[in-house]
């Protein structure tokens, strides 16, 4: 029975080249724009080094400080003594949260991290960097930009890079600021040239001297901010006006949070609160919030809201939401281009029923030719999918993300198929097989 599905699918696909090829373009182009979103999604939000435990970060971006208008109110207070009459005069500042005259918004000061946040008992590690430092060397008198994050020992706890030489610095070397740096190979390679190793070999940042490589790690899939960079330097080789920055207990440092496990958030959050409120007023600050962010947040920090905000989830609604009318509009045409089709082969299904074809028989057939013509729009797509990833990746067109069609973008592309399969073919399928003999013989009409 199922031979004979298929024989008479792939006789039906080649008597319509036409209507075969707009259908198998219309599956595999969606089918291609679908997985090559969920690759990105996957890449950039999934769990995959150095990011594995991305569902159990919380990052602290920025700081917001506010300043409150402040009213002064004088009292008077009198007395007679010894026949004398004195005057007290008391004033008290009264702070009135509801005008705020003052608010910066910056990074974390590294005394407020170490103060104040490596304290806390709620997450599982905690470390602080200060990201994106650009640095310009010149090897071979040619110029060559890196960028740079200087991190501390426990950074090395919550990411986990998978070390091709070597290993990270440890919290004695951060301590006494060590002259130790961590490399990708790709950085390496391009300071160093082609070498069996890289271990021992020494980079020379500027005015800061040189730094002996210890270990070497390979390049990340995301563009997270704390992980997308060349080098990592300890971060007591912060530039001194940003270590010692405490201006309204600003700064330039990030903070990157790891609970125990994803259902730590609210907790976690809890015990910032009161961080928050033993913060003591400083240069006319009076009020200081962490701005909290999960993964999804400093991604769609990129492209909505602020750094005050969280839009992580509605990012990601606005792309779900997007994938499915881009999903529903060739959904559409195919039912059309479907219904036409058996439009054109009533006289057939009228011949078949009249030999004694039940309907279920005729619903299965149709179900089947437009599950076959799916799969094979879904294989091309899979290959179309490849051949724009691999393009994306030569170009660096997302910069160091390196996007795959691993096994869960596969499975998921291909339940994607299925139920495009059946979403399109169900409704013309379900008509044509309750046709009337007489009606399709006669009329060839649905």
């Amino acid at each position: 029975m199922l031979k004979n599905y298929l024989k008479i699918a792939l006789n039906s696909l080649r008597k319509n080249v036409l209507y075969t090829g707009v259908t198998l373009f219309g599956i595999s182009f969606t089918l291609m724009v679908l997985i090559f979103a969920v690759a990105v999604l996957e890449n950039e939000l999934g769990s995959n080094k150095p990011m594995t435990n991305s569902d159990k970060l919380m990052f602290i971006p920025s700081m917001t400080a506010k300043g409150y208008e402040r009213q002064k109110e004088t009292k008077y207070d009198s007395i007679w003594v010894d026949d004398t009459l004195k005057i007290d005069t008391i004033t008290t500042t009264k702070i009135n949260r509801a005008n705020v005259v003052n608010e910066s918004n910056a990074g974390l000061s590294y005394s407020v991290f170490n103060d104040r946040l490596k304290t806390m008992t709620t997450p599982r590690f905690k470390s602080v960097y200060f990201p994106k430092i650009p640095i310009n060397v010149y090897p071979s008198n040619a110029k060559l930009e890196l960028e740079a994050n200087l991190v501390d020992a426990e950074f090395w706890k919550i990411f986990d890079f998978k070390f091709l030489e070597g290993k990270a610095f440890s919290e004695m070397a951060v301590e006494n600021r060590v002259r130790e740096v961590v490399m990708k190979k790709e950085a390496a390679k391009a300071y160093f040239g082609n070498k069996d190793s890289y271990l021992g070999s020494e980079f020379t940042w500027g005015s800061n001297g040189t730094f002996k490589v210890v270990g070497i790690v390979d390049k990340s899939v995301s563009s997270n901010e704390a992980v997308s960079v060349d080098l990592f330097f300890p971060v007591t080789f912060t530039n001194s006006d940003d270590l010692n920055y405490s201006f309204g207990h600003l700064g330039s440092g990030h903070v990157v949070l790891m609970a125990h496990n994803h259902n730590d958030f609210d907790k976690i959050s809890a015990e910032l609160d009161k961080v928050e409120k033993n913060i003591q007023p400083v240069d006319d600050f009076d009020e200081f919030i962490f701005n909290e962010k999960t993964l999804e947040d400093m991604y769609a920090w990129g492209f909505i809201g602020n750094q005050t905000q969280r839009f992580g989830s509605k990012l990601l609604g606005y792309i779900f939401t997007g994938l499915g009318l881009f999903l529903l509009i060739p959904l559409i045409n195919l039912i059309n281009l479907n219904s036409t089709r058996v439009l054109e082969r009533s006289a057939e299904i009228g011949v078949r029923k009249a030999f004694g074809a039940q309907t279920k028989d005729v619903l299965v057939q149709f179900l089947f030719e437009n599950l076959i013509l799916t799969l094979i729009g879904g294989f091309i797509g899979l290959i179309l999918s490849q051949l724009l990833l691999g393009l994306f990746n030569a170009n660096q067109w997302l910069g160091e993300t390196h996007l795959a069609i691993n096994p869960m973008v596969a499975f998921i592309g291909l339940v994607i198929m299925i139920v495009f399969s059946f979403l399109s073919g169900i409704i013309p399928a379900y008509r044509i097989s309750r046709i009337a003999i007489s009606n399709a013989l006669k009329t060839a009409s649905l």
